[in-house]
């Protein structure tokens, strides 16, 4: 649950700033209260009450009939006390709904009180267990990339022993430790068709079909997920013990892409398919791309929930499109400058309006909303105002050849802009991968690596972690690993002495983090 300048909170305070009797010849010594919203969600709101002069404070939230829906008493307070702040948690409320909040100080015979208006949050018809729990989005140490890769099989499928070399870390003197705690389920295409999850200029968009079969991969009756459960079973015999915490989820949350053709601006918009109820939505309409994107939330929420995982739960969504496209007016709003690039084509997206919605649909789910953009891609100086919850920069700087992605440009973007690092390689580090002569792509997807550019691949991802490092983010700030298809589990189980080395790096700078603590 959050609150930010694009989430529609309305506040309206009523402070009655000394609330006691008065007497003629004297200021009166009553209990003086002031209500202040925190945060507001679906479900949940947070309020302050700074007060002084109170031995009792009762807080009252009613309905727009009058009905109490909450009350809590907080007693035992020093009467002479002045200036002090007390916190409340209402708990009970319903999505969209507008309540009266009332505190009312009590000090002998005198009173006072103070009332506040909120108004929640958009949000589901009601919260899963795991939800119910949390009063707000999870936040992790870390988090690994697990792409689906059904485009590109190779391999074709996930296993519970790839799995296991993202939940667990042996290092080179034969002790387990558990290794990520988040993972992140990634795919850009639907297997079966080839269409685009998100958007690309020259591609023919998924529909609602391409979304569910997305869904299904990872979360369906056995589906990936199932076996990382497995996987996390096997790690615990091996490290002796259950995970500290259970392993985070975050499902890629397809892009509702406006025109059916990105390239033709005369294609379809309402190309998608229909609800249940058996609208079709037209994605030239904000409210329609919005609604597509609650409709895929809550099925991937019901899956889940079904599923009845042992060690995993569901922490929130990523937005798969690397860049956002945002409107001026947007940018104008926030006080930062923008370029053409900064808004190129944002008229068929409608970012600036769909993720808000988005993000304020989840933080009433208490889910989260992440992104991982591309060196300094359009819209990664405004991820908090679009309300995500945590961001990640790919620095590019493993496949940078021609020294267009400088680390030293990337970690300033992300000192400036607040994001963390996402650590970047691929099979070509890998020794047992590259030494039966194959090639590797560059940046941009050419066959350009090969066995003799191990040592300088390595050395370039280490920049990474000495960066991170240098930066004063480790044990601060979370961190994302992308490592293509299977290049961590290819380091995993290498024979080759070199790939463990470097295998035992990684796993110890991911593993020996404060934040693991």
């Amino acid at each position: 649950m959050r609150k930010t300048a694009l989430i529609p909170v309305f506040l309206s305070i009523l402070l009655l700033a000394s609330c006691g009797e008065r007497k003629d010849d004297g200021p009166s010594l009553g209990p003086a209260l002031r209500l202040v919203a925190g945060d507001v969600g679906a479900f949940n709101a947070s309020v302050r009450v700074q007060y002084s002069l109170c031995r009792e404070i009762v807080l009252s939230v009613t309905d727009f009939t009058g009905a109490e829906v909450f009350s809590e008493t907080s007693g035992g307070l020093t009467p002479e006390a002045a200036g002090n702040t007390l916190g409340f948690l209402i708990t009970g409320l319903r999505p969209n709904h507008t309540y009266s909040v009332t505190a009312t100080g009590y000090s002998g015979d005198r009173e006072g009180s103070a009332t506040l208006e909120i108004t929640t949050t958009r949000g589901p018809s009601g919260l899963y267990a795991w939800e119910q729990r949390r009063s707000s989005a999870p936040s992790f140490p870390d988090i690994t990339i697990i792409t689906r890769g059904q485009h590109n099989p190779n391999p074709p499928l996930w296993t519970k022993e790839r799995f296991l070399s993202h939940v667990l870390f042996r290092d080179s003197d034969g002790k387990s430790f558990w290794f990520f705690d988040a993972f992140l389920c990634l795919d850009g295409y639907d297997g079966l068709t080839g269409r685009a999850l998100s958007v690309s200029p020259n591609a023919h968009a998924a529909d609602k079909a391409g979304w569910e079969r997305l869904a299904e991969f990872f979360l369906g009756e056995g589906g990936a997920l199932e076996l990382l459960d497995d996987a996390v079973d096997d790690a615990a015999a091996a490290v002796g013990s259950a995970p500290p915490a259970p392993r985070y989820i975050v499902m890629a949350m397809p892009d509702p892409i406006m025109l059916e053709y990105f390239a033709d601006k005369n294609s379809s918009t309402t190309y998608w398919g229909a609800f249940d109820d058996g609208t079709v939505p037209d994605f030239s309409r904000a409210s329609d791309q919005v609604r597509a994107a609650s409709w895929y939330i809550d099925l991937c929420r019901s899956l889940f929930n079904e599923r009845g995982y042992r060690n995993l739960e569901l922490a929130g969504f990523y937005i798969i499109s690397e860049e956002l496209h945002l409107a001026p007016s947007f940018y104008s709003g926030t006080g930062l400058g923008y370029s053409a690039a900064d808004t190129w084509n944002y008229e068929y997206k409608h970012w600036e309006t769909v993720i808000p919605e988005i993000a304020s649909y989840l933080h009433g789910c208490n889910e989260g909303l992440y992104w991982i953009p591309y060196f300094l891609a359009p819209g990664h100086r405004v991820w908090k105002q679009l309300g995500l919850d945590m961001a990640w920069m790919q620095p590019n700087h493993y496949w940078d050849t021609a020294n267009q992605h400088p680390m030293a440009t990337a970690v300033t973007a992300m000192k400036n802009y607040r994001l963390s690092m996402e650590l970047e390689f691929e099979y070509s580090m890998v020794e047992a991968v590259m030494k039966d002569g194959r090639t590797g792509p560059d940046g941009s997807g050419n066959p350009t690596f090969t066995y003799a550019d191990i040592p300088a691949l390595r050395d370039r991802f280490r920049e990474y972690m000495t960066a991170f490092k240098d930066a004063g983010w480790y044990g601060v700030r979370p961190i994302a690993l992308y490592s293509g298809t299977d290049a961590l589990n290819q380091l995993a189980t290498s024979p080759e002495a070199g790939d463990r080395d470097i295998y035992n790096e990684l796993g110890h700078f991911i593993t020996d983090s404060s934040l693991k603590k």
